[in-house]
C-alpha cells in the first residue's frame, strides 16, 4: 500500500512540475493521491514565483506535505537568496494574517471583508462547520459507494482528498490496472506448520491440519492444536440423572450421585430429598431400613418370644413353631391359617377386609394404599411420592387426606387442570401501580422509568434525578454557569459573556470584538472567554505602530545611524503581541501531557536558522485566591516544520488571571546572527471551566 501512494503522489509531483494541470481519474486507484500531490507541489511552485514564505498549512496530510516540501527545496535551490539583516522581517511569521483576521478563529483560511466583518473559508477537501470557522475533512469515501469502483479495491480517505488502494492480500498491478490476489502459498510466505497444508484464499490464506484430532478432541482454529473437547459443559455427555459427569483428557466418566444422611435420591430426576420412614424404619445410608424392635428388652413377658418382622415385630407363645399369621390346631398338630376377618383381629376399620394365607389385606380408597407393616390403610403423600409431578414448577404441593391441592406462587393463577398455572398480567390489568413504564414477566412485573428519572424504593414509583446536586462539586459540573433540575432533566443559565445555545444547556462564548468594541487609538479588541479586554498597544521609544497591523511596532530606521551594526542587532527588528483565551483548570493527564497555545514561524530558506527564547513577563490574577503561573507552567519546543516553534501549557492553569510570555527570535543567516524579533504572548485565563460533554 504504502509503495502505490508513493508512486501515486511521485507522479502527480511529476504532473505539476510539467505546469500541466492537475487532471486525474481519481476513481483509478491512486487518482486521489496523485490530484492532491500534484496541488500541493502547484502550490508551493505558486507561493515561491510571487516570492513568499514557502509554509504549508497545518491541516495537510503526510503526502501532501511531502510534495509540498520537495517541491519547495527544488525551486528555492534554484535561487541565490542575498539580504542584508535589516530585509529579513518578511521572514518571519508570528501568526499574522491582518488586522480583524489576527483575531479570527477561521481554521484554515480568513478573508477580511472591510468593517468589523471577516469571511472563513476552507480548503478543497473540506467545507465549514456550522460554527463559521472550523474547517472538517470531507469524506468522499461516504458520498457515495462506487467512489473505488475497481474489484478488491477499497477508498482511503485522507485529509482534503482521497485514494483508492488494493485491499490486504492484494496487490496493485499496471497490467489491465486491477488489484491482484497474492498468492501466499506460493510465494512461500504463509506460517503453516508440516502438519498443515496452505490453502490460498481471495486476499488471504488458510492453514489446514492434515491429521484428525481423533475422538474427544477438538481442532483450534485459532491455534491449529487439537485440544480437550470438555464434553460435560457442552452436554453431550450420556450420563443419566443418577449420575454426576466428570470430565477427562479426551473423555468423560459417569459417577453415581450420593445423597446425605437422612436424604433419599429421586430415581428420575437425580435429587436428594428429605426422607420420611414409616413406622417401624429409620433412614441409613439413603434408605429406609427395617428397626429391630427384639433388641429393645422387654418388648414381650417371660413366657413369649419376640419376633421381629419387616417394620414391627410379633410375641408368639413359647413353642409355637407356626409362623406368622398361621396357629396351631391343637386337634390335628398342623398350623392352619388365621382369619383376621373373622375374629375381628384386622386393623380395617370401615374398610373390606380380605383375608390372606398367613395374613390379611385391607382395599383402600383412592389416594391411600395398603400398608403391609402396619396393616393399615395410609394416606399416600402425592407431594412427595410423584415429586416435581403432580404441580406446575410454578406451585407448591400440599398433601391433604386421600389427594393433594396445588397453590400457585405470587404473580400466577391455578389453570382449569387445577395443577398447572398461568402468568398473571399485571401490566395489562392495571394492577401494577407502576407510574411511568411496565414490563411483564414470569409471576412479576417491572417497573421501568424514563430517562432523567430513577425507580424508587417501593419499586413503582419513579423520583426525578436532581442532575444538578448529584454532579455538584464532582469537579465536572454540568453547566457552565448554574444548573437548574427540571422534571426528568436539567437546564443551564449561562454566565455573563455566554449565550445559551438550542439544546438548553451548551454555553456559547459571546464575541463581543463582532459588535465594534474598542475604538479608541491604538486598541485591539480581544475576545476572552466570556469577556472581552480593549488592549492599548504602547510601542516603546524608537518605535512606530505598523500602519497594516495594529498588534506590530516596527523600530525607526534612525535608531541604527548611531550604533554599530552588531549593537543595532540587539534591537527588535519588530515587537509583536498575540492574544489567546483558555478556560481555567483546562484538563492536562498522561494522554494528552500539554495543550499548544501557539506556534511561531521562522523562515524556511536553507540558508536559515533561529533561536528561540522564552520568558515570563508578568502573570496578574484578578482575584485574591488565584495561584499565578510561572515559567514552569509552559514549554518552548521544536516544531516539525524548520524553524518553528511551539509554545505549550503543561500545568493547568487557575483563573481568572492574564499571563504574559515575551518569545524572543533570533534570526541568522549562514550561521551569522543578522537579526531579533520579540513577540508578547498574551494568555488570559477565564474564570470558567470547560463545559463537559454531558452524559444524557
Amino acid at each position: 500500500m504504502n509503495t502505490l501512494l508513493e508512486h501515486s503522489c511521485n507522479y502527480g509531483m511529476e504532473m505539476a512540475e510539467k505546469e500541466d494541470q492537475c487532471l486525474s481519474n481519481v476513481d483509478q486507484v491512486g487518482g486521489g493521491i496523485r490530484k492532491e500531490c500534484c496541488e500541493c507541489c502547484a502550490l508551493a511552485k505558486e507561493l515561491l514565483r510571487n516570492d513568499k514564505n514557502c509554509v504549508a498549512p497545518s491541516a495537510f496530510g503526510a503526502e501532501c506535505l511531502r510534495s509540498f516540501h520537495q517541491c519547495c527545496t527544488k525551486d528555492s535551490e534554484s535561487k541565490h537568496i542575498s539580504h542584508r539583516y535589516e530585509n529579513h522581517s518578511d521572514f518571519v511569521d508570528l501568526l499574522s494574517v491582518g488586522d480583524r483576521c489576527m483575531s479570527a478563529k477561521c481554521e484554515h483560511l480568513c478573508t477580511d471583508r472591510g468593517g468589523f466583518a471577516v469571511e472563513c473559508s476552507c480548503r478543497a477537501g473540506y467545507e465549514l462547520e456550522p460554527d463559521g470557522y472550523s474547517c472538517i475533512d470531507i469524506n468522499e469515501c461516504e458520498m457515495r459507494d462506487s467512489v473505488c469502483p475497481l474489484p478488491n479495491s477499497l477508498c482511503l480517505n485522507t485529509p482534503g482528498s482521497f485514494s483508492c488502494v488494493c485491499l490486504p492480500g492484494f496487490y496493485w498491478s499496471d497490467i489491465g490496472s486491477v488489484c491482484v490476489d497474492i498468492d501466499e502459498c506460493l510465494l512461500l510466505a504463509d506460517d503453516c506448520l508440516e502438519s498443515q497444508r496452505c490453502l490460498n484464499t481471495p486476499g488471504s490464506f488458510k492453514c489446514i491440519r492434515t491429521l484428525s484430532c481423533g475422538t474427544g478432541y477438538a481442532l483450534n482454529s485459532d491455534t491449529e492444536q487439537c485440544i480437550d473437547v470438555d464434553e460435560c459443559n457442552l452436554g453431550s455427555h450420556d450420563c443419566g440423572p443418577l449420575y454426576q459427569c466428570r470430565n477427562t483428557q479426551g473423555s468423560y466418566r459417569c459417577d453415581p450421585k450420593k445423597c446425605g444422611e437422612g436424604q433419599l435420591m429421586n430415581p428420575r430426576t437425580g435429587e436428594c430429598t428429605s426422607m420420611d420412614c414409616p413406622i417401624g424404619y429409620k433412614p441409613i445410608r439413603g434408605r429406609c431400613e427395617d428397626v429391630n424392635e427384639c433388641e429393645i428388652a422387654g418388648r414381650c413377658t417371660q413366657f413369649e418370644e419376640c419376633i421381629n418382622t419387616p417394620g414391627s415385630f410379633r410375641c408368639q407363645e413359647r413353642g409355637n413353631l407356626c409362623a406368622n399369621g398361621y396357629r396351631m390346631d391343637r386337634d390335628t398338630g398342623f398350623c392352619v391359617d388365621i382369619n383376621e376377618c373373622v375374629d375381628g383381629t384386622n386393623l380395617c376399620g370401615d374398610k373390606q377386609c380380605i383375608n390372606l394365607l398367613g395374613g390379611y389385606k385391607c382395599r383402600c380408597s383412592a389416594g391411600f394404599e395398603f400398608n403391609d407393616t402396619t396393616k393399615r390403610c395410609e394416606d399416600v403423600d402425592e407431594c412427595k411420592k410423584f415429586a416435581g409431578h403432580v404441580c406446575s414448577l410454578h406451585a407448591t404441593c400440599e398433601n391433604t387426606y386421600g389427594s393433594f391441592k396445588c397453590h400457585c406462587k405470587d404473580g400466577f393463577r391455578i389453570a382449569k387442570d387445577a395443577r398447572n398455572c398461568d402468568d398473571i398480567d399485571e401490566c395489562s390489568l392495571g394492577t401494577a401501580n407502576c407510574t411511568q413504564k411496565c414490563i411483564n414477566i414470569p409471576g412479576s412485573y417491572q417497573c421501568i422509568c424514563e430517562r432523567g428519572y430513577r425507580l424508587g424504593t417501593d419499586g413503582v414509583t419513579c423520583e426525578d434525578i436532581d442532575e444538578c446536586t448529584l454532579w455538584a462539586g464532582s469537579g465536572d459540573d454540568l453547566c457552565m454557569g448554574s444548573c437548574i433540575n427540571t422534571p426528568g432533566s436539567y437546564k443551564c443559565q449561562c454566565p455573563a459573556g455566554y449565550e445559551i445555545q438550542e439544546d438548553g444547556r451548551t454555553c456559547k462564548d459571546v464575541d463581543e470584538c463582532l459588535k465594534g468594541e474598542c475604538q479608541g487609538r491604538d486598541q485591539i479588541c480581544i475576545n476572552t472567554l466570556g469577556s472581552f479586554k480593549c488592549h492599548v498597544i504602547r510601542c516603546p521609544p524608537n518605535y512606530v505602530h505598523d500602519k497594516n497591523y495594529k498588534n506590530r511596532c516596527n523600530r525607526l530606521n534612525h535608531l541604527c545611524d548611531s550604533l554599530t551594526e552588531e549593537a543595532c542587532k540587539n534591537h527588535a527588528v519588530r515587537i509583536s503581541w498575540e492574544f489567546t483565551s483558555i478556560p481555567r483548570q483546562e484538563p492536562i493527564s498522561s494522554k494528552r501531557t500539554s495543550i499548544t497555545l501557539f506556534t511561531v514561524r521562522g523562515p524556511t530558506s536553507p540558508s536559515s536558522s533561529v533561536q528561540f527564547e522564552l520568558k515570563l513577563k508578568s502573570a496578574i490574577p484578578e482575584k485574591f485566591h488565584v495561584i499565578p503561573a510561572v515559567r514552569s507552567n509552559f514549554l518552548l519546543q521544536k516544531s516539525v516544520e524548520k524553524n518553528g516553534a511551539v509554545i505549550a501549557l503543561r500545568d493547568s492553569l487557575d483563573g481568572p488571571q492574564e499571563v504574559t510570555l515575551e518569545l524572543i527570535l533570533r534570526l541568522s543567516i549562514y550561521g551569522v546572527f543578522q537579526s531579533k524579533y520579540v513577540a508578547n504572548l498574551v494568555i488570559n485565563v477565564a474564570p470558567h471551566r470547560r463545559q463537559r460533554v454531558t452524559p444524557f
